[in-house]
């Protein structure tokens, strides 16, 4: 097991023949404005920039972030897959830039779980044993132990097809049997070892390829969307499965996902990346409570987080049009340098109530009713009553309201803002302001 440590990490690709580089180079959303993202030469496009990452020995990391971000191009980094463009990689206290991947001691398991088609589950398990052990009887030269090597190779694999009590079995065939049968027993698929890739399930394939990965002992696991290939029920049985063996290996785990819902209930800790950069680094509920900027706002919570342009008057109240809410206390504070100035109000859909007529409250009409049996989601519109407009392009508002309070189309409501549970944001760097 070991720490895995990412120091200023960028990777660059030449643009596409015929492409300009501003049409491939994406803004940050962190500031707001274009970084600096190596446009301005016209010679390469970056696609992950300034990456600073410490995942800690035995932790479950999981990189987040929509499609295109850059995790899937981080992940293979660090197994050697990709070559950097620049910075450093650490796997314990060893450099592995230029190390090739067999020898970074890293397990990957894929979204498509890359198995051989033509072995069987055992041999799928057992290919990188049976690698590792050839290699590692074979270092000392081409001397006898290399000689000794092909020869039980070669006697293995020719009496592989004969009747048990026939076959040859050397001592390292022996130990590459015992962890695969430890490992199958570990994931419970010993009545599959004989079948083919092609006459399992979905379920069935990513545990195989999770053996084969788990098989090995690596210092580090990495995997890439590993359960995006799976339906519904059987992700989130496979999802606790995971967890529950990463907790009993212990081993370093880094996880690609674009499922909030899957990083949220997995990992130890969460970076969430968006156009190459990492926005925020923490525990799940630290991400929900308390998101640095914009993007993690909306991108941890489901429905997400609703926004609204609001005006603040010091030393506590926010307007917009008719609507006007006293803060509490604590932003007093925080939000002193914005007076007379627009600041992003958010609040997520759980958070607000369904209220009686008054300027506190938001006047919305239903446009949309989603019953889950547990909760009811609604979509709705903000009423003209001098509303400004949102920056984000729509008046729309997201509520989750209880099951038991039944709500039609068109239903006019107004809906209460649960003061404890406002976040602000700086209208032009899109960064959060926490009160003081």
């Amino acid at each position: 097991m070991a720490q895995v440590l990412l120091e200023n990490v960028y990777k660059s690709f030449p643009p596409r023949k015929g492409e300009g580089v501003a049409s491939q180079t994406q803004p940050s959303v962190t500031s707001g404005k274009q970084d600096d993202t190596v446009a301005q030469r016209g010679e390469s496009v970056n696609v992950l920039r300034r990456i600073n990452l410490t995942v800690a020995d035995g932790e479950f990391m999981v990189l987040v972030g929509p499609s295109g971000c850059g995790k899937s191009t981080l992940l293979r980094l660090i197994a050697g897959l990709e070559v950097m463009t620049g910075g450093n990689i650490w796997v314990g206290d060893r450099l592995v830039n230029d190390l090739p991947p067999k020898e970074r001691d890293i397990a990957m398991v894929f979204q498509n779980y890359a198995l051989y088609p033509h072995m069987t589950v055992y041999d799928n398990i057992a290919f990188g044993l049976r690698r590792r052990s050839t290699r590692a009887g074979g270092v000392g030269g081409v001397g006898e132990g290399r000689i000794s090597n092909w020869g039980e190779n070669l006697l293995v694999g020719m009496t592989r097809v004969l009747p048990k009590g026939l076959r040859y079995i050397s001592d390292r065939e022996r130990a590459v049997d015992e962890q695969v049968r430890t490992v199958a027993q570990l994931l419970q698929i010993e009545g599959l070892l004989n079948r083919l890739p092609k006459q399992l399930s979905g379920g069935q394939r990513q545990r195989v390829a999770l053996g084969r990965a788990i098989a090995r002992n690596p210092q580090v696991f990495l995997m890439d969307e590993p359960l995006s290939n799976l339906d519904a029920k059987l992700r989130a049985e496979t999802r606790a499965q995971i967890v529950k063996l990463q907790r009993q290996l212990g081993v370093t785990t880094i996880y690609v996902t674009h499922d909030q819902t899957e990083a949220m209930t997995m990992g130890d800790r969460i970076a969430i990346l968006n156009h190459g950069q990492i926005q925020q680094v923490a525990a799940p509920l630290e991400l929900y409570n308390r998101p640095a900027n914009l993007f993690v706002a909306e991108f941890i919570g489901s429905p997400p987080m609703n926004f609204i342009p609001v005006k603040f008057h010091a030393p506590q109240l926010i307007t917009n049009g008719d609507f006007r809410l006293t803060l509490p206390e604590v932003w007093g504070n925080a939000l002193q340098k914005y007076d007379g100035k627009t600041v992003i109000l958010g609040i997520r859909p759980e958070h607000l109530i369904l209220g009686v007529p008054a300027n506190k409250n938001l006047p919305v009409q239903v446009e949309l009713v989603e019953n889950l049996g547990n909760d009811t989601y609604l979509s709705t519109r903000l009423l003209e009553s001098g509303f400004q407009k949102s920056a984000f392009g729509t008046n729309e508002v997201q509520v989750r309201v209880p099951p038991e309070r039944l709500v039609s189309y068109g239903e006019q409501l107004w809906l209460s803002l649960t003061p404890e549970k406002l976040h602000f944001f700086d209208l032009e760097t899109e960064l959060a302001i926490f009160p003081k």
